[in-house]
């Protein structure tokens, strides 16, 4: 969890294409996503139903790299910001 509250909606959703290197496509108010050529799945969302305060998520799934580097990486990874 990032302690990010000085950091802008935009500039959290700027991070998360820069991130993926690529544009988001919106799929509902509060949820993009994208999906790469190796597989990895990106998404940034203001949805959640943790108690972690997070104000937006960035969920990576299906990433190559993250499977081989630990093995419990293998569901995913996620950047939280307040």
């Amino acid at each position: 969890m990032y302690e990010s509250q000085n950091l802008t909606d935009k500039q959290i959703y700027n991070y998360a294409e820069e991130l993926a290197g690529q544009p988001l496509t919106k799929v509902k108010d509060g949820v993009y996503t994208t999906r790469l050529p190796d597989g990895t799945n990106i998404t940034l969302r203001n949805v959640s139903h943790s108690d972690t305060g997070a104000r937006w998520t960035i969920d990576i799934k299906n990433n190559p790299a993250l499977t081989k580097l630990y093995r419990g990486l293998r569901t995913g990874a996620e950047i939280k910001f307040r």
